[in-house]
């Protein structure tokens, strides 16, 4: 992972001559909502909604940067030892970080039955696909870093997919956590959804809050979300623009923390909390 300084040198170099279209709609006149560091600018489209680091990042160098293990990020990405996985398996991850309780409860809240078909889009080390098939679903991981997607695979008995088109039309539910923010386009993912998902299937993501609601009550917090990893910061009013773009009918955004009796009216919250959720069918 770059450090600061070279990220910073990397910024400055592009940053005059950086290009400031939406990345995902493309729309060329987008507003700067706030600089930081001088070489970097937080900007908004006014077409779909999203909010974007400049400069941006092109899909190849972002792509080469998670498959070869440069991105780290804690407990996200860091491999436990067999001793430390055997205590959070025993668990259930309970205590931790990665416990994925409220999770599975927004799926099951949703109306996604038990056996239902998930792709976990950005699965890790698989710390999320172990507790969603202990949870009774049938769970397939998908992670670009290899030794991530090989731990998942021979510590956890995750089901990793090497290439999604073999799960074409198959899918119940397309799961991503904390994912889409890391994209350079995130229209990528919906895409990926819509040619995965059956009739009917259902879209879950979360990923940081980019509603002006949390902004307001947080301000230092809600901006440090956008930053070296995460090019970008989604709002309630983007996701549901792209989902609605990519063909799905039914569509709710929330933010943390959700009750069921939230989920299950599909009404949407308040919109101010630190993560944000969309359930799309």
């Amino acid at each position: 992972m770059k450090s600061r300084l070279e990220y910073l040198l990397w910024a400055l170099s592009r940053s005059v001559q950086s290009d400031k279209s939406c990345p995902a709609c493309k729309t060329a006149d987008t507003r700067l909502i706030r600089r930081k560091y001088l070489a970097t600018a937080l900007r908004e489209c006014p077409q779909c909604g999203l909010r974007f680091r400049t400069p941006k990042d092109d899909k190849k160098s972002a792509e080469e940067f998670y498959r070869e293990e440069v991105y780290k990020q804690g407990f996200t990405t860091d491999l436990p030892s067999d001793s430390e996985l055997q205590a959070m398996l025993a668990t259930r991850f309970a205590g931790t970080e990665k416990d994925f309780t409220t999770r599975i409860d927004a799926l099951v809240a949703a109306g996604l039955p038990r056996g239902a078909r998930i792709l976990d889009f950005g699965s890790s080390w698989g710390y999320g696909s172990w507790q969603m098939r202990e949870a009774g679903f049938e769970v397939f991981s998908y992670e670009l870093g290899r030794n991530r997607d090989w731990y998942a695979k021979a510590k956890l008995g995750c089901k990793g997919v090497p290439d999604l088109r073999d799960l074409d039309g198959t899918i119940d539910c397309f799961f991503s956590a904390h994912v889409i923010e890391h994209l350079p386009d995130p229209y990528a993912m919906f895409e990926e959804a819509v040619r995965l998902l059956r009739p009917g299937g259902m879209f879950v993501c979360f990923c940081p809050n980019g509603a002006k609601q949390r902004e307001l009550r947080d301000p230092k917090g809600y901006h440090a979300n956008w930053n070296m990893v995460h090019p970008l910061l989604l709002t309630p009013e983007f996701m549901l623009k792209a989902a609605k773009t990519h063909g799905f009918n039914e569509g709710s955004a929330f933010s943390t923390p959700v009750t069921a009796q939230e989920i299950r009216d599909m009404k949407g919250n308040s919109l101010d909390g630190d993560d944000l959720l969309l359930i799309a069918r």
